[in-house]
């Protein structure tokens, strides 16, 4: 596999793994009225995807150039950590009118 793709794969994966996970915190707000645990629990699967797409470039880039390896690495700490921020940052954001809807659904006649 050429390199170019492989990082792009590795790079979607981390963006797609934030967009799953900001959707699950969201809808299960919406539905629960739970913030914090559905946050913490949000964040934990952003963390798990993002390590599992780490260990998978790791697996790739070791036999291709150390090099890679590293600069690998360092990539997907620095968005796992940005990823990170990003998800609590947004839903903390939206918290208010999640909890809005899920009253909303709750008490529907006030």
């Amino acid at each position: 596999m050429n390199i170019e793709v492989a990082l792009t794969i590795y790079v979607v994966f981390m963006v797609f793994s934030l967009i799953m996970s900001y959707i699950f915190g969201s809808k299960m707000i919406k539905k629960t009225g739970l913030f914090g645990p559905i946050t913490i629990i949000s964040s934990i699967l952003t963390l798990l995807l993002g390590v599992f797409a780490i260990v998978g470039w790791f697996l790739y880039s070791w036999r291709v150039n150390e090099f890679m390896f590293f600069g690998g690495l360092v990539l997907g700490i620095v968005m796992l950590v940005i990823s990170e921020a990003i998800l609590i940052i947004m839903l903390f954001i939206r918290r208010k009118s999640m909890l809005n809807t899920y009253n909303s659904y709750i008490h529907p006649n006030n």
